[in-house]
């Protein structure tokens, strides 16, 4: 604790003190030093500061500098991190990722696709639809039980033509016994052809797809 010796070094020193914290809001080791060098010029030299006071002031400011410097040091650490962990994304390129979502890219080869199950169903049914929403082809899975289920598409229409290269989308429809829709969620395999930094999250591009790190399930 600094204790104030005279009102005309309360003064300065209340000044001093409302000025810096009123433009930084937080009281920095500087400023600690600031007020325990203050003392020390204005105390009575008859009554001069208690040693052990003394040295708990130091003890304080050294805590505080210690705090500083460690909080400096983790910002270091954090910031060398994320620029690990950006560096280490730009191995995702060419390598094929499942994420969630249902959008996906057909280019000639077979799509490896997938969806959940939340429940029991009587019925399920896989529907592909182009960009432009056309049906392409729709497929009866039968009845299934809950849980994850892959297929794969191979491009070919209901008719069985090859469909175009371009974007397309799957889209699952279930009922259990009563006819009430169970609840479902679809999964895309794309290869990823290209990684952007950004300030908030790094942008991974899969064919016509964009996601984050956190949406990749599995890499190939």
């Amino acid at each position: 604790m600094i204790d104030a010796v005279s009102s005309s070094t309360t003064s300065s020193t209340t000044s001093s003190t409302t000025s810096a914290t009123s433009s930084t809001e937080v009281l920095g080791k500087e400023d600690f030093l600031k007020l325990l060098v203050t003392q020390l010029e204005n105390q009575d030299p008859l009554e001069p500061t208690d040693n052990t006071e003394f040295v708990a002031q130091l003890a304080q400011f050294s805590t505080l500098e210690g705090i500083t410097n460690l909080n400096d040091t983790m910002d270091t650490v954090s910031t060398n991190i994320s620029s690990m962990q950006k560096w280490s994304l730009s191995d995702l390129i060419d390598k094929s990722v499942k994420y969630e979502g249902n959008k996906f890219s057909y280019s000639g080869s077979s799509v490896d696709l997938g969806y959940t199950l939340d429940s029991d169903a009587s019925t399920v049914t896989v529907s592909i639809y182009d960009s432009s929403g056309n049906l392409v082809k729709k497929v009866d899975q039968g009845a299934e039980e809950a849980g994850t289920y892959e297929i794969s598409w191979d491009g070919t229409d209901d008719s069985g033509n090859a469909s175009e290269s371009g974007t397309y989308k799957i889209s699952i429809s279930a009922a259990d016994a009563n006819g009430d829709s169970v609840g479902t969620t679809t999964y895309v395999t794309g290869k990823v052809s290209s990684v952007t930094y950004g300030s908030d999250e790094t942008a991974i591009s899969v064919g016509s797809s964009t996601i984050t790190q956190d949406e990749i399930l599995e890499i190939y």
